[in-house]
């Protein structure tokens, strides 16, 4: 197996990035055995609003180039949901992904407008 850093995915699925053609070539090469972490989901989903990426494609085009350990597509796929239509930033949406749908402690009010029942830390 080979691991890919951000670089690699950015590279990839940005329009213009002076990596592309390299990249490209080393997915060619390598695309039997590419994985990555939920740590480079994190930094892709922090980046795509500067990069103007949509979350769910960089969710969908991460799972179809490598596998991804740490995260279940369902969850990062909930995450994206979370970012693009209910505005999360990128921790909250992955708190949200992981508490499926079970109760969450949290002073945060942005859960509450997602549908989870918040058990609130505040008071």
């Amino acid at each position: 197996m080979v691991y890919a850093d951000t670089d690699f995915f950015l590279a990839i699925m940005k329009n213009d990035d002076w990596l592309k053609s390299n990249a490209r070539k080393i997915y060619e090469k390598y695309k039997k055995e590419l994985r990555t972490s939920v740590i480079t989901l994190i930094e892709l989903l922090l980046l795509s609003e500067k990069y103007r990426l949509d979350p769910e494609n960089i969710v969908l085009s991460l799972y179809s180039i490598c596998s991804i350990e740490g995260i279940d597509r369902k969850k990062a796929l909930l995450t994206s949901y979370y970012i693009k239509y209910n505005k999360l930033n990128v921790f909250d949406a992955l708190h949200a992904a992981y508490s499926a749908k079970d109760d969450i402690i949290s002073s945060d009010k942005a859960f509450d407008d997602v549908g989870i029942k918040r058990i609130k830390l505040e008071t």
